[in-house]
């Protein structure tokens, strides 16, 4: 197994944002397919074509904000397993146990350090696969 996914997906709004997570993300990871996401709205209409490991998910979103995503998912076949990473501002997570029962795998929050985001994403991962196949091998 990987240290870090194969195939993501970010969702969040900002769009300057998407653009420097995915150029960080792909110089470092130039084997992986990261696609990024504007809106809830669009992972869920791309779900199928995109089969993502992971989700990165912003929590505050226009529209559909990431609960809503979060439940949508997991309403469907086709998104129920897919572990998630919330992005967020928010400082107190109250409801992150309620979060960490759809599937919420960890949170990154904002402002992050781009530079750090793999770091971020990687340990993440790994305390993920862990849980599911037991300790991974330096």
């Amino acid at each position: 197994m990987t240290d870090f996914p194969k195939r993501f997906v970010y969702v969040d709004d900002d769009s300057d944002l998407r653009r420097v997570v995915r150029m960080v993300i792909e110089k470092i990871h130039p084997d992986i397919m990261l696609v990024t996401c504007g809106t809830g709205e669009e992972l869920i209409r791309r779900l199928r074509e995109l089969q993502p490991d992971l989700i990165l998910l912003d929590l505050r979103m226009p529209d559909m904000n990431g609960p809503d995503v979060l439940h949508e998912l997991r309403a469907r076949e086709d998104g129920a397993s897919i572990p998630v990473i919330l992005v967020t501002s928010m400082t107190k997570l109250t409801m992150l146990d309620d979060y960490k029962e759809l599937g919420v795998i960890g949170v990154i929050h904002k402002p992050f350090e781009v530079m750090n985001l793999n770091e971020m994403i990687a340990e993440l991962w790994k305390k993920f696969i862990e849980s599911k196949l037991g300790p991974i091998p330096d």
